[in-house]
């Protein structure tokens, strides 16, 4: 696999009881380049079975050739077991190279507000934002909205407050904890309708510009988030969110219908394509001149089977697919409608 990324272990960080955080560098100095939000997919080999996971990155491109990654030590039963458990410094880790659409563009000249969202280990991608953000787009604001278990379950808390009190005027934190100490003074409870309503009115006067809102964590926090915006009338362009679950729907699963763009890595290169409502990922990549595999285009071949890397896919009609393949992510692109944001299909068999 010619594609893949050798990334050396320089520094492992106990960032909470329950989180790492990873700093590496490529091995053989190959391009790590990224954009803030995006992530490493790690492949490992788990009782002879490939695995593969992403991590998003946290560190910003300025820091290259270093590059971090956080991992939630006890979240993934598999990746706890034959990864992080007697992982060292010196180490090396088989990598696909960054990918992901959940990135933010700074320009020095814009003045927007951003707004983020995030819950537990879905600080990581928002952290890059936000610090690249801070440095790069100077007459902006950020509004972190950050959800946890308790004190102790925050990651990235002490990197958190150097930040707000080296950008006083334009960065604002809000911590929301469940399960809080007794002395805790700041906010109690989940992220949750009322509480989302109540942040976003307590803070619309530090809005300025236009406000993009950025979205990280458990999916039942960003449906709320998102729910409250729609009331609210936010245009639903300026709303970006990570989908960290990897699922393939079956064809009676309701999906929202909007143009959605998609990620291919074909022959070791990586394309993004815009799939529009009703247009299958395949037809989209015909379309834009990528020569996939195809053979059938109704579901009854694998000629353009792929493996979902990244967000949820719905398949149609499909009927060369076994139950196994499906639950190891494997998908067809022909009958294959993208079901989230940052969908990512890697055709493996090419490389």
């Amino acid at each position: 696999m010619n594609n893949t990324l050798t990334l050396i272990v320089d520094q492992i960080i106990n960032e909470t009881h329950d989180a790492i955080s990873i700093l590496l560098h490529e091995k053989d100095n190959r391009d790590l380049s990224f954009q803030p939000g995006q992530f490493l997919t790690f492949i490992f080999d788990a009782d002879g079975i490939e695995t593969r996971r992403g991590y998003s990155i946290w560190t910003t491109p300025d820091e290259l050739p270093q590059v971090g990654v956080a991992i939630k030590k006890f979240k993934d039963g598999v990746t706890a077991k034959y990864l992080l458990n007697n992982l060292k410094v010196g180490d090396s880790i088989t990598s696909l190279p960054p990918l992901g659409n959940f990135t933010v563009a700074p320009e020095i000249k814009n003045e927007r507000t951003f707004v983020m969202f995030g819950a537990g280990s879905g600080i990581t991608p928002l952290m890059s934002h936000l610090q690249t953000i801070l440095k790069y787009e100077p007459e902006s604001k950020v509004i972190l909205f950050y959800g946890n278990h308790d004190e102790d379950s925050i990651i990235f808390y002490d990197k958190l407050n150097s930040l707000q009190k080296e950008y006083s005027d334009r960065f604002f934190i809000e911590h929301s904890l469940s399960k809080p100490k007794n002395d805790w003074k700041g906010l109690r409870g989940r992220i949750d309708r009322n509480k989302t309503i109540e942040l976003l009115e307590k803070y619309k006067t530090q809005f300025i510009g236009q406000v993009e809102y950025y979205l990280c964590g458990p999916e039942e926090m960003m449906q709320t988030v998102m729910n409250v915006l729609k009331v609210k009338n936010v245009d639903r362009k300026n709303i970006h969110r990570e989908i960290y679950t990897t699922k393939v729907l079956d064809e009676t699963d309701e999906i929202e219908e909007k143009e959605r763009e998609v990620t291919i890595i074909l022959n070791g290169e990586r394309h993004k394509v815009l799939v529009m409502p009703g247009e299958t990922i395949l037809e989209k990549a015909l379309a834009q001149g990528l020569e996939i595999p195809n053979s059938c285009q109704f579901g009854n071949c694998s000629t353009c089977k792929a493996k979902l890397l990244s967000g949820k896919l719905k398949l149609v009609e499909q009927t060369a697919l076994t139950e196994e393949d499906i639950k190891q992510g494997f998908c067809l692109t022909c009958v294959g409608y993208p079901a989230s944001d940052n969908v990512v299909i890697l055709y493996e068999d090419l490389f």
